[in-house]
């Protein structure tokens, strides 16, 4: 519940700072640098969105004469549009954020059996898992290369193995 709560005011920090560029004593220079860290907190320093802001800048001189033109500025407007993509993507992760799809806990689930197997081991274990034998067979055989390769170990990587599943 306190992460749903999260997402909902990091929301709510994304549409401050979009309402903020509305303002009529705008300050660019002090927009940029609290949404920047805005961005960063919700979507991390390395996101595509931080770049984005990042690499924005303010080239117009005359704020005057563009208030009184009617029309928004290109900049405001694109940093509007990013801003209005960033909420979209907030709210959708919110609605996403449950559990990692398959595909990833599978990568995970790899990542940590080659922590405690080398190349060759992990290559007989595939070799023997799709052979043309009984289940029983290959749990015994996949059961005897374990107890050979890391009889010490079996358990932390079952341990390790059952939190991926499980989270």
């Amino acid at each position: 519940m306190e992460e749903n709560q999260n997402k909902t005011a990091n929301y709510a920090l994304l549409e401050e700072r979009l309402k903020r560029l509305d303002q009529k004593n705008f300050d660019w220079s002090a927009w940029k640098k609290g949404t920047l860290l805005v961005l960063e907190k919700v979507f991390g320093k390395e996101s595509l969105y931080v770049k984005e802001l990042e690499n924005t800048d303010y080239h117009y001189n005359s704020w005057s004469l563009r208030d009184t033109a009617g029309s928004e500025d290109p900049v405001k407007a694109s940093v509007r549009e990013l801003l209005n993509i960033c909420l979209t993507d907030a709210e959708h992760s919110q609605k996403t954020k449950q559990a990692p799809p398959k595909d990833e806990k599978q990568a995970q689930i790899k990542e940590i059996i080659n922590q405690f197997l080398d190349h060759a081991t992990l290559a007989e274990i595939e070799k023997i898992a799709k052979s043309e034998v009984p289940a029983m067979s290959k749990e015994e055989k996949i059961q005897k290369i374990l107890t050979e390769k890391i009889p010490n170990y079996q358990t932390a990587l079952l341990a390790k193995i059952l939190i991926q599943v499980i989270m």
